[in-house]
């Protein structure tokens, strides 16, 4: 059976990933007064957005997910043509509508599919699943990452995947280092938070402080702080390696940056930390950040996400279950909406 993956535009991955595993994406309008920019994670469109608008720290942006209507016609006119089966994987539901809107959307779609089907001279049923990846941009990423990993290696049903990625999704933890505590604060207090506070901004502002916001099961903390950016990285930096060495459930650590990636390139904490998870069978991936998520963080923005262990069990062929081979060799906090 021919299987699709779905993902919002939130999603972090590097977008030669994106287009050899032929991923489709659900795009996230910002609206900028009456000007309307489509985030379809296109890195150079991205980088030239970063460069043109978040740098105005006033600028009024508002964000609008992929309505239920669009998700129905994305699915009705290509997608339940193309494939048999398909996985949507979305940011969290405690941050975004977009996984209610897909949820929504699929009763319609499972409802009017055999018509398009039959039309197109095409028999036999169409499966269409929705999970909450209860976590967001580079967490969002590895989650997908291992979902199509697992359907090209070990063929499974579509039960048993969707079972094993809703619970890779409660083994997720997401990292953030915001470069600048204005953007996070000024979108929570457009709409009426206050996870940032006038005076603890201030005093961070004052100290060159920067927090290490985690993201774990759809709720966020502020789980470190260190004065500067550089040194913040290597703080978490540190937190991924102890991970790696306590095991994790997959072999990536799944990395974004909101700006020019040579930026994080050639930076001594990650060039480190990259040869030490490849030393330890570990990939590191590295993408742009989408827009959606750098207007909610803003520029210089630094984020990392990776699958904690155990494993979790597969079945093989035989219908026993196996240990995953994913890792078989294995010995300040933010609200805001996307």
């Amino acid at each position: 059976m021919r299987t699709g993956f779905v993902i919002d535009s939130a999603c972090d991955l590097p977008q030669a990933y994106l287009q050899e595993h032929d991923i489709h994406i659900m795009p996230i309008s910002l609206h900028f007064g009456y000007d309307v920019f489509e985030d379809v994670r296109d890195p150079e469109a991205t980088q030239a957005f970063y460069r043109k608008y978040l740098a105005e720290k006033t600028l009024d942006a508002e964000t609008a997910p992929f309505s239920v209507e669009k998700i129905r016609a994305l699915f009705l006119d290509d997608l339940v043509l193309k494939y048999d089966r398909v996985l949507v994987i979305t940011i969290a539901q405690s941050r975004s509508p977009i996984f209610a809107n897909a949820t929504e959307a699929s009763y319609a779609i499972l409802k009017q599919y055999r018509e398009r089907r039959q039309k197109a001279g095409m028999s036999g049923s169409f499966y269409l699943t929705v999970l909450d990846s209860k976590t967001l941009f580079t967490g969002e990423g590895v989650l997908v990452h291992e979902a199509v990993r697992l359907m090209e290696d070990s063929n499974l049903s579509f039960g048993v995947l969707r079972g094993i990625a809703e619970q890779l999704s409660q083994q997720i933890y997401s990292h953030l280092v915001p470069d600048d505590l204005f953007y996070i604060r000024y979108r929570a207090s457009k709409k009426g938070e206050k996870s940032i506070g006038l005076i603890g901004y201030h005093f961070g502002s004052l100290l060159d402080i920067k927090p290490i916001i985690g993201f774990h099961q759809g709720e966020s903390q502020v789980v470190a702080k260190e004065r500067s950016f550089d040194r913040t990285l290597i703080k978490l930096f540190e937190m991924a390696r102890q991970a790696i060495d306590q095991g994790l459930a997959t072999r990536t650590v799944n990395t974004s940056y909101a700006g020019e990636l040579d930026v994080i390139r050639h930076k001594r904490a990650f060039v480190d930390f990259e040869q030490y998870a490849r030393e330890r069978g570990i990939e590191v991936l590295l993408s742009v950040m989408s827009t959606a998520g750098g207007i909610n963080v803003g520029p210089g923005s630094f984020a990392l996400s990776y699958i904690a262990g155990p494993p979790i069990a597969i079945p093989n062929g035989n219908g026993d279950v196996a240990a995953n081979p994913a890792n078989a060799t294995d010995s300040v906090s933010d609200d805001w909406t996307i």
